[in-house]
């Protein structure tokens, strides 16, 4: 079950955005991923920024007004949710934007939603801010406004310094931090003390906040559930002095997460900390109302320049540094069976992350709105056996089979050194890459824990749905390609004899000794099916027949290769489950 933190009641969705110009995705924890472009942007309401675009060492690059789409209203589009762990809040999210040059910059959920949305946009557009007066100081900096700025462009305008502002956007994901993870009711939630964890902070356990600079503040206290509820005055030490006394060296990719012995937990960025002038506001309280905290635990984590309280946490055990950095790595992503819609939210969101594509060219012309502008590395069907047999047609035997595998691991070799360089590769494969997928002579040569596998719909799932039979109606079902069934003669018969549906991929190689097997193994009446074609609209094709009819089915389409043969009693219109 999933909990949807923000809906809207009418969402736009953009195909074909990489037709126009460069684009970008929003995936991660969303429902409905996006693919936009800077064209699409147009759509949405913009709005204008104003940034002056000083870094922290000191560099500038220039004054700008920028035109874009809050990033709020982007998320809002993509439907944000999270899994139900029993902490439905979003306050504990991230929400990572990585450019083309492999950039990256963390946000929380509370500084995008808890603030002003205009503080951060993706820009479509910038006119630059000259001064009108010459000197030498304007000279120097000349060339700046001249620049070409790369769109789309990140602006997070609240900040200080401009460090957070990356162009070239290529990704936006949303990142659950602690997924699965739920909160528990406690009558008093407790904390003596709390740790300091990550960003090389040297593990301290603080129990008090003696020695550290003094901060009040006045905070108002209004929550979404609760609404408002007055004013408290707290007092403490900043955030900051906690984290520089704990040793943190933090980077624009890292998240905090402050929580409490209950679970109660929630999420501040690098950014919002260190870049902005609300981070001076930010604050480890040990007093309330001019007295000790008790009830909560001796010390509370106070973000006062929030619109909203929900990220005030009580009873403070923890503040972890979380680094969202992406590790770069091979991605063997399942696209489905046939037509773009049948392509899952997670292999989006995987192909979202992707520097490097290894693909098709009908993948990549057919999937053009989500993979964008991405390079293709290779095409591994060119790679695959009989592409490499017809190409080394002088060879056979061990020796074709020696410069297959050696071709192999240098297509390994090539995926490594890419990832060496910190570019994270997707290889996209039709239907379910550990189905038959043409990974399998990929992943001969690779360590496991190379790579990841992202599962797709299967061509099996597809056509089953298609034959609208209760497949499974004896409790058991077998998939095989046809030289699987041939090398394993026993098992199959068993199968037919006791009436266990049998999936066939593959089959074209082995079609007459299919037919000549199955047809001693099964009554000559026996049901069968032959689905061509699973999952392309419009050429999807279900021819029902018998043992004895099957072969013929198939020599009389047109289509040799993509065709699944079924077998067995239970596609006989009304079959019955074996549990009634």
């Amino acid at each position: 079950m999933k909990m949807r933190i923000w809906m809207l009641a009418a969402v736009v969705i953009f195909s074909g955005a990489s037709l126009f110009g460069a684009s970008f995705t929003v995936g991660g924890s969303v429902k409905q991923p996006l693919n936009l472009s800077t064209e699409s942007l147009a759509g949405f309401r913009a709005v204008r920024v104003q940034q002056n675009e000083i870094l922290r060492d000191g560099s500038y690059r220039g004054s700008w007004h920028f035109d874009g789409v809050p990033l709020r209203t982007l998320l809002e589009t993509a439907l944000v949710e999270k899994e139900d762990s029993g902490f439905a809040k979003g306050i504990d999210l991230a929400v990572v934007v990585r450019s083309r040059d492999g950039l990256e910059v963390a946000f929380s959920w509370g500084e995008i939603f808890y603030r002003n949305s205009a503080d951060v946009i993706i820009a479509t557009s910038a006119v630059p801010i000259r001064p009108r007066h010459k000197s030498d100081a304007t000279e120097r900096y000349a060339e700046q406004f001249d620049r070409k700025i790369g769109f789309p462009k990140l602006v997070a305008a609240a900040d200080d310094y401009a460090d957070r502002s990356i162009e070239n956007v290529v990704s936006i994901e949303v990142v659950n931090l602690r997924p699965g993870v739920g909160s528990k009711k406690m009558e008093k939630p407790f904390a003596p003390s709390f740790s300091v964890t990550g960003a090389g902070a040297r593990g301290a356990v603080i129990d008090t906040l003696a020695g550290l600079p003094r901060l009040e503040l006045r905070s108002a206290h209004m929550g979404e559930g609760s609404g408002y509820n007055g004013f408290h005055d707290y007092a403490g030490a900043p955030l900051h002095s906690v984290l520089e006394k704990a040793g943190v060296a933090s980077r624009l990719s890292d998240i905090f997460l402050f929580s409490a012995p209950d679970g109660y937990r929630a999420a501040l960025s690098h950014g919002e900390i260190f870049l902005q002038p609300g981070g001076r506001d930010l604050l480890i309280a040990d007093t309330e109302d001019g007295k000790l905290l008790d009830w909560g635990g001796r010390f509370a984590f106070i973000p006062a320049g929030d619109l909203m309280s929900d990220r005030d946490v009580k009873a403070l055990e923890k503040i972890e540094a979380i680094d969202l950095r992406r590790r770069p790595h091979l991605s063997l992503i399942g696209i489905g069976s046939g037509d773009t819609d049948l392509v899952t939210v997670e292999a989006l969101t995987a192909i979202g992350r992707a520097d490097l594509l290894i693909c098709t060219p009908d993948i990549r012309k057919r999937f053009a709105k989500y993979l964008g502008d991405k390079p293709v590395l290779l095409d591994f069907y060119e790679f695959l056996p009989p592409k490499l047999a017809r190409k080394h047609a002088d060879l056979s035997g061990e020796k074709l089979l020696e410069k297959m595998q050696e071709t192999w691991r240098g297509i390994a070799d090539t995926i490594r050194a890419e990832i060496a360089r910190g570019k994270t590769v997707a290889l996209l494969d039709y239907g379910d890459p550990t189905v038959w997928g043409a990974t399998e002579y990929l992943r001969e040569t690779l360590d496991p824990g190379e790579y990841e596998i992202v599962p797709g719909l299967s061509s099996f799932n597809v056509a089953s749905a298609l034959l609208e039979r209760h497949t499974g109606c004896r409790g058991a079902m077998l998939l095989a390609d046809g030289k699987g069934v041939l090398e394993n003669q026993s098992l199959f018969r068993e199968a037919a004899r006791s009436g266990a549906t049998l999936s066939v991929f593959l089959g074209r190689k082995d079609l007459n000794q299919l037919s000549e097997f199955f047809g001693a193994a099964y009554p000559a009446d026996a049901p069968a099916a032959v689905v061509f074609e699973a999952g392309y609209s419009g050429l999807e094709k279900v021819v029902r027949t018998d043992v004895r009819g099957f072969r013929g089915a198939v020599e009389e389409e047109k289509e040799k290769d993509l065709f699944l043969l079924f077998l067995g009693p239970c596609l006989e219109a009304g079959a019955k489950p074996h549990r009634h």
